[in-house]
Parts: structure tokens; C-alpha cells; sequence
């Protein structure tokens, strides 16, 4: 076992120091640079924005950076100003704003089946409330600077995610390739398995979140990136004929999946960017028999895929968005998105860290902040995960308390403290595991608490006594409110999920039977499909929900069906029949 962690822990630093390091630079230096320049009082705006940045990669604003800055913009100021008035606003008054201003943020940034983004803004909320307060005076300043940290927030994004949609779509098209090419392997000579049918789904799930994620607003989505998404299905729909060939050792046979690989081989080539242009197919060539429907079904698939990989890197593409034929009532009900689910989490957890704030207001606890920092971060969107998460905080304090009591008793200079503190942030960067994460950030926590004015091991133990009882009290209550008094487990909203699915199936089917088929609401269903299918695929298996396959299926059968019956539909492709 202390091998493995040994391991683990030379693998990760190999990994991530390069990354860790220039990291750790960046932050140091940008809240330096944020506190010379909005003072000392807006520091921890300066530590917010570096935390939100880097939360900020689990999506890709970068399809739409005007956008997304004018909301960035819009939600800090309002938090900024909520913060402030909070503070000084009598109580009744003060509850009020702070609980529509958590709801807003929850419920802005919880998604129904994507990462969540909440709880870096709700943490930096209560920091502004509670770690560096401002009078209404100082109030435009730190306004000034919450602006220039949203507009940081997007210049890191157009940095560092530049390139993630090419990447993105370059990886995930590859392995599917892969996936094709290891499945023939299979059938020519017996070597290793045949392709993961789940695993290659999955994949083209990942495409179509890319495509989500980048898409510049509801039933906008480019030419390019429907061409991305048909390459997926293309290509998974190769892989299914493979799976399906029957007598694949006849030397006919044979011969087709020789030819299969060789035209894969350049696929792939195209998509890694080492050949400029593939060539084009031969279908008198491909097709010797007109009779053989294995050689016809592989000819159409290839040529299907050969034709969207092209108009996927076509620059003309990328920049044309067909327009929709829906009103401009259904888009905008389209665009609102109101989710049962986001709207139960925002207001249970709004009340919680409302009411909990307003009691530490009342009682002045002098270390609160540990409380609702404590119920901010346990209480999740389902129940379930609440007791693991709760567990791996306790024992996080614990170590990460241990070891700051050991280390500031020993160093009572504040360069040495400050140093040990800068360092548990630098380390934070080599843990994956929330358990590794926040044992770093207790020692941050700690330190700064004792700084300046605690010593000797009994001053620092009291300290982070007092910090493991606020914790323990507010994992208490996270665990009272979120699993007892207001319970919202996976099972529930997994059966709402399972709905939406069902019914963006049944639709999606109905759009493939009509002639008339608006282009915009055909690609916003099947992306739709895809991400709901994702997310409930992971709720099956964290539920052990066995049928939740069969379901998927089911309604894959229903759109496969459509497809076969009205080809036309959307491309006239037969090879997306099965896609």
C-alpha cells in the first residue's frame, strides 16, 4: 500500500509539474499585480478571480466571448453590490437579497446534465461577505475590479481554450476511428475484441458536448459542427456494420474489411492533420459485387464519413448557421431552459446558506465563515454523494489540522508561515482527490488564521479545534437538511431525466418523419439526446440501474426507425440510419 502511494505520488508530480508550476506563477503574480492596482482591501477578489478562472475550463466560452463577458460582468457586479449591502442592510432586508442572490447564482451556474460551474461563485460570494468586506464607499472599486476579473475570465478561456474544439474533435474522432480499426483487426485475423459499442456512444456524446458548449446560443449551431456530429455517427454506425458482418472470414469479406482499414488509415491521417485532402473514393472500386448489400452498406458509410470530415474542416462552414423556422416563443422558452432539477437545488440550498448566514450575522460568530463555507460545499445536487463528500472533508481537516499544528508551531516567523501557506496551495495542484485538495486548503485555512498572532502548540491546536467544530457542526447540518429534511436523490431526478429523454426521442422521431425538417430543432434534439442518454447512463451506473440500458435502446430503436423510413430527412445518407 505505501508503495502504491509512493507511486501515485512520483506519477503526479511527473504528470503535473510543469503544469502545477507555471500555474502556481501566474496565480501569484495576478493577484500581486490585482492588489497593487484595487489596494489591499480588493486582495481577495484578486484570489476569486484565480480560482474562477481556472473553474471557469469545465466550459468552453470561447465560441461566444462577448457574450459570456457581459455575463460574467452582469452576475460578479450583482454580487459585488449584493456582498456590500449585505453587511450593512438590517437583518430582515439583508436575508432577502442574499437569499435571491444565491438562487440566482445556483441556479445560473447548476446544469442538468454538464459540470457544474456554482460553487467557486458562491464561495467567492461568502468571501466577499465575510474574508474582505467593503463599505458602501469603497463600493465602485471593488466593482471596478469585479469587472476586470470577468473580463479575465474570458481572456484565460480564449488562452487556454483555444484550441480545445479542434483538440477535442481531433481525439475523439481518432479513437472512434481506432475503435472501427481494432474491431477489423478482430474479424481478419482474431486479434484482441471487438470495439465497445457503450464506450464508442460515449465518445459521441463528448462530440456533442463540445458542439453544446460551443453553440452561440440556443438553436444556433454552425454548419461545421453539424458536420462533426455526423462524422461521430457515421463512424459509429460503420462500427455497428462490423459488429454485425456476417461471415467475416469468407474471402470476400476479407477483402472488404482490408479495404475498410486502408480508407480508415487516411480518415485518420485527415483528422490528425498529416495529409491535407482524402482522396476521393472509387465506388466502382470499393463495389464489385452490385448485388453484395455488405459491400454497398461499407461503400455509403465511408463515403458518408469521407464527406462530413471535409465539410467539418471547411472554414466556410464554420461561419454559416442555418436559420430555424421555429417562433420566437419557442426559442425563447428554448433559450430559458427552466429544469425542475436546478430550480429544487437552488432554492433548498439559497434557504440553508441564507438562514445560516443570517444567524452567524446575528450571533457574530468571529470564525462563521467556517460554517457556511462548510454547508456551501457539502450540500450537492443529489443526496447521495452528500455523506462520501462529508466524510472526505472531516478527514481532510483532520490532516491537513495535524499537520498545520505540527508546522506553525514549529515556525512563528509570518515569512515562514506565509511560505508554508503559498506551498499547501502550490501542492493542491498535484492531488486529483477532494480529500488531497482540501487537506491543502486547511493548511492555507489555518494559517491564515494564526499568522500574525498565534503560537506555541497549544495556541495553534485551539485554532484548529475551533475550525474542526465549525466543520463538524456544518456537516452536521449539511447532512440534516440535505438528507433528512430535504431530501432530492438521483433516483428522483433520474426518473425526470428518463422523461425528458423519452420525450426528446419520441420528438426527434416525429422531426425525421417530416419532409419539411428545421435543420436548427433536428441537431439541438440530437445533441440533446446525446447529453441526456450521458448523464443517465452515469446516473445508472452510480444507481446500479441494470434496465436504464434496455430503455436507451429502446429509444435509439425509435429514432433508427424514423431514419430508415424517411431517409431524406436531414442528409439522405443511408449510412445514418444507424447512428
Amino acid at each position: 500500500m505505501f508503495k502504491s502511494i509512493i507511486e501515485r505520488m512520483r506519477s503526479s508530480i511527473k504528470t503535473n509539474i510543469l503544469e502545477a508550476t507555471l500555474s502556481f506563477i501566474f496565480i501569484i503574480a495576478y493577484v500581486n499585480v490585482f492588489q497593487m492596482v484595487f489596494g489591499a482591501e480588493n486582495s481577495i477578489v484578486g484570489v476569486i478571480f484565480t480560482i474562477m478562472m481556472s473553474a471557469s475550463m469545465v466550459r468552453d466560452m470561447t465560441a461566444a466571448p462577448l457574450k459570456h463577458l457581459l455575463a460574467q460582468a452582469a452576475v460578479l457586479v450583482w454580487m459585488g453590490i449584493s456582498a456590500c449591502l449585505v453587511t450593512v442592510l438590517p437583518p430582515a432586508a439583508a436575508f432577502v437579497l442574499n437569499l435571491a442572490t444565491i438562487f440566482l447564482i445556483l441556479y445560473a451556474f447548476t446544469y442538468e446534465y454538464s459540470s457544474h460551474m456554482y460553487f467557486p461563485y458562491i464561495l467567492s460570494y461568502l468571501f466577499l461577505i465575510f474574508i474582505s468586506p467593503v463599505e458602501p464607499a469603497a463600493l465602485p472599486k471593488r466593482l471596478l475590479g469585479l469587472l476586470v476579473g470577468a473580463a479575465s475570465i474570458i481572456l484565460y478561456q480564449l488562452f487556454r481554450g483555444r484550441k480545445r474544439v479542434a483538440e477535442t474533435a481531433r481525439d475523439v474522432l481518432s479513437s472512434m476511428i481506432d475503435d472501427a480499426v481494432v474491431s477489423i483487426r478482430y474479424l481478419l485475423g482474431g486479434e484482441g475484441k471487438p470495439a465497445d459499442l457503450d464506450a464508442v456512444r460515449r465518445n459521441l456524446c463528448k462530440l456533442s458536448r463540445t458542439v453544446y458548449d460551443r453553440r452561440k446560443k440556443a438553436l444556433c449551431i454552425s454548419d461545421a459542427s453539424f458536420s462533426m456530429i455526423d462524422a461521430g455517427r457515421g463512424i459509429e454506425h460503420l462500427i455497428i456494420l462490423l459488429h454485425d458482418l456476417q461471415n467475416p472470414s469468407s474471402a470476400r469479406n476479407q477483402e472488404l474489411l482490408s479495404k475498410t482499414a486502408r480508407l480508415l488509415a487516411q480518415y485518420r491521417a485527415y483528422v490528425q492533420k498529416e495529409i491535407e485532402q482524402i482522396p476521393a473514393l472509387d465506388d466502382t472500386a470499393f463495389i464489385q459485387d452490385e448485388t453484395d448489400a455488405a459491400e454497398s452498406d461499407f461503400y455509403h458509410a465511408l463515403a458518408y464519413v469521407r464527406g462530413k470530415l471535409m465539410h467539418m474542416s471547411d472554414p466556410e462552414k464554420r461561419t454559416r448557421y442555418r436559420k430555424t423556422m421555429l417562433s420566437w416563443s419557442v426559442r425563447i422558452k428554448a433559450a430559458l431552459g427552466v429544469s425542475e432539477v436546478r430550480v429544487v437545488y437552488a432554492l433548498r440550498v439559497s434557504v440553508l446558506l441564507a438562514v445560516f448566514t443570517l444567524i452567524v450575522q446575528l450571533l457574530q460568530l468571529p470564525h462563521g465563515k467556517w460554517l457556511l463555507f462548510t454547508l456551501a460545499s457539502l450540500s450537492l445536487p443529489y443526496a447521495d454523494d452528500v455523506g462520501a463528500k462529508t466524510s472526505k472533508r472531516i478527514i481532510a481537516t483532520v490532516i491537513g489540522g495535524m499537520v498545520s499544528v505540527a508546522v506553525y508551531a514549529l515556525i512563528p516567523s509570518m515569512a515562514g508561515r506565509t511560505a508554508v501557506m503559498m506551498f499547501s496551495g502550490y501542492l493542491s495542484f498535484y492531488f486529483s482527490q477532494y480529500t488531497g485538495t482540501y487537506a491543502c486548503s486547511t493548511i492555507g485555512a489555518l494559517g491564515g488564521a494564526v499568522i500574525m498572532d498565534t503560537f506555541g502548540w497549544g495556541a495553534v491546536g485551539q485554532v484548529f479545534a475551533v475550525r474542526l467544530c465549525y466543520i463538524a457542526v456544518g456537516a452536521v447540518i449539511a447532512l440534516a437538511a440535505n438528507c433528512l429534511l430535504f431530501p432530492y436523490k438521483r433516483s428522483t431526478a433520474t426518473r425526470q431525466l428518463v422523461k425528458k429523454y423519452t420525450t426528446t426521442t419520441e420528438l426527434l422521431a416525429r422531426v425525421c418523419a417530416d419532409n419539411q425538417t428545421d435543420t436548427q430543432l433536428y441537431y439541438s434534439l440530437v445533441i440533446q439526446a446525446h447529453l441526456l442518454e450521458d448523464k443517465l447512463s452515469e446516473n445508472a451506473q452510480a444507481s446500479g440501474w441494470s434496465e436504464m440500458q434496455t430503455l436507451l435502446v429502446k429509444c435509439r430503436q425509435k429514432v433508427r426507425d424514423a431514419h430508415r423510413s424517411r431517409p431524406a430527412c436531414v442528409s439522405a445518407a443511408t449510412a445514418q440510419s444507424r447512428s
